[in-house]
């Protein structure tokens, strides 16, 4: 039995999703592909546009055979956790032989050298950050430069410093390159596999052919808020279904939790904003500011952008203070210790043995069973999920007037040859 594994956001699913899902089944030869899933909140730091039981459903139809949840502590870090928490759920469950990852460049030979330097973090390595980052150079950039002047040239190689820099101004390769570090650091024998991005680039306001960013979609969505222009990048078996749910609990958009981030805004000081993962002394202050300006979470992240503020990692701040994500918790996780089924087709129920039999963390299928399943500091971990789920479908409430059955009580379904945690 071989089988790959990938880790994603589908938010929402579309076209390029499906063709890398045939890829990575093609380029490895899978007999099962396990998905690992951001759930109700991203990277990108803000909600998910469609709600996690509707982009596994739609991954299920198009390609994966098993969805597992990346919990919210991982899905709404910095791409180094992003990664560390996808590859940890995928090497824990001991059946996985490959991770595909999508790349702007098929040079994974130098993604490898890259990797391995951060991963190795020698003294060369160290001295060259000190060194950038006591000239006032962002910590960003001065890594870049550290890497470059550690890799180029080391052990003949012919990777430049040129090439680095433009390797790693591309986001799917600085998440690849995450991927391989990740691995390396768990010194785990999964094989990484890139898959060439086609197409629109990760965050294009244009489409391409049938192709289109996740990005441009979610626009177009809030514009024309119908998704009759979407069509042609969406799969065929994935547009009834974001037809279904459209109007009902999607798309959902930041701005949507505007209300409850003002009011988390008002309840807490320069000192409290301290304790929530990604933020720092300076974003703190100059959050307290300019927190009477406050009008939308758009307008706000863009208000007090700086050079060395990016909108992302303010983004990510601000909604670790909305969902008590805090610095503390997020140290004593490491990495996720076990797995939350999102859904799975039927024919997988040969897989899902194999795992049972070889996996060493903790299949949960059952949502109420956690705390039989999990010790600390994971049962934490867990029910940062459960909270995070009840904002989601507080906002859908909010906005839809949909009433939503509470995570914790979502009971497992049969839908035509799937089986989801509806």
């Amino acid at each position: 039995m071989k089988v790959t594994g990938v880790i994603a956001e589908f938010d929402p699913f579309h076209n390029g999703h499906a063709y890398f899902l045939r890829r990575a089944r093609e380029l490895t030869s899978a007999d099962f592909i396990i998905a690992v899933m951001s759930g109700d909140f991203t990277q990108r730091g803000t909600i998910a546009c469609a709600p996690k039981s509707v982009r596994a459903e739609a991954a299920l139809a198009c390609g994966a055979d098993l969805v597992i949840e990346l919990p919210v502590a991982f899905s709404t870090a910095s791409a180094e956790y992003f990664a560390t928490g996808g590859v940890s759920i995928l090497d824990g469950l001991r059946v996985i032989d490959a991770v595909c990852f999508g790349t702007e460049d098929d040079d994974i030979a130098s993604l490898k050298k890259i990797a391995g330097c951060l991963a190795d973090e020698s003294d060369a390595f160290k001295e060259h950050l000190d060194g950038q980052l006591r000239s006032g150079m962002n910590y960003p950039a001065a890594r870049l430069e550290a890497v470059k002047k550690t890799v180029e040239g080391s052990d003949g190689t012919s990777l430049t410093g040129e090439l680095i820099s433009d390797l790693l101004s591309r986001p799917n390769n600085i998440l690849a390159v995450e991927y391989i570090k990740a691995l390396m650091r768990l010194s785990s024998d999964i094989t990484p596999v890139c898959i060439r991005r086609e197409g629109c680039d990760h965050n294009s306001t244009e489409s391409f052919g049938l192709y289109s960013s996740g990005a441009n979609i979610r626009r177009t969505l809030s514009i024309t808020k119908s998704l009759d222009a979407l069509e042609r990048y969406l799969p065929e078996k994935t547009l009834p279904i974001m037809r279904e749910h459209f109007g009902i609990d999607l798309p959902l958009f930041p701005d949507d939790l505007s209300s409850l981030m003002r009011y988390r805004l008002l309840m807490e000081d320069a000192s409290s904003l301290m304790e929530y993962a990604d933020m720092n002394s300076s974003l703190a202050k100059r959050i307290i500011n300019k927190r009477n300006e406050f009008v939308s979470v758009s307008q706000f992240t863009e208000l007090i952008k700086t050079k060395n503020l990016t909108y992302t990692r303010i983004s990510r701040a601000l909604l670790h203070m909305l969902l008590s994500i805090k610095k503390q918790d997020t140290e004593s996780y490491v990495t996720p210790r076990y797995a939350r089924v999102l859904g799975f087709r039927k024919e997988a129920s040969s897989l899902l043995d194999h795992i049972n039999k070889n996996s060493a963390i903790p299949l949960i299928s059952r949502t109420a069973d956690y705390k039989k399943q999990l010790s600390e500091p994971y049962v934490k971990m867990f029910e940062e999920d459960l909270r995070a789920s009840g904002i989601y479908d507080s906002v859908i409430r909010d906005i839809y007037g949909t009433d939503v059955t509470p995570d914790i009580s979502r009971m497992v379904t049969a839908k035509d040859d799937m089986i989801l945690n509806s």
